[in-house]
């Protein structure tokens, strides 16, 4: 996630074409592809990102630099594909600082792996490092998405 924008020019395809084909189980775990469209070019945009489920929510780890961070920041109609399926639901950037940390604590706990990506580490009491957590959010942003259909 946090790679040259070269690697993710490269990468980002190769990522999408492996979680909407059947080979999607190797990576759809923590892992979707959310297309929407560009406010100011009306065009179709997709890009895979991290993402952890609870209910009919979602929260997604998305890098803030990106062009298409303007046209989903206020809200937007998106659709998902995650494990296969493709859903529609209604995005927005979570702006609020504590339940920006709160949904990166989610993410944190429910991906592992992503703590070690990012170079979050956990203090001696077991928790995340709020500083490493705020200099992450500085970064990156968290989309909140409700999905229109329960998700199983």
């Amino acid at each position: 996630m946090a790679k040259p924008r070269i690697f993710g020019k490269i990468l980002n395809p190769i990522i999408q074409s492996i979680l909407k084909s059947p080979l999607h189980p190797l990576m759809s775990e923590h892992s979707l592809v959310i297309k929407y469209v560009g406010r100011e070019s009306g065009k179709e945009y997709s890009f895979p990102a991290y993402y952890h489920l609870t209910g009919n929510t979602l929260h997604v780890l998305v890098e803030k630099a990106e062009d298409w961070w303007r046209s989903l920041k206020n809200g937007a109609n998106v659709k998902v594909t995650i494990k296969g399926n493709e859903l529609r639901g209604w995005a927005e950037a979570v702006q609020d600082p504590s339940k920006q940390k709160d949904g990166f604590f989610q993410l944190l706990d429910a991906i592992p792996e992503l703590s070690m990506e990012l170079g979050v580490h956990r203090e001696e009491n077991g928790s995340f490092s709020i500083k490493d957590i705020e200099k992450d959010l500085q970064q990156f942003g968290l989309l909140r998405i409700v999905l229109q259909t329960d998700f199983a």
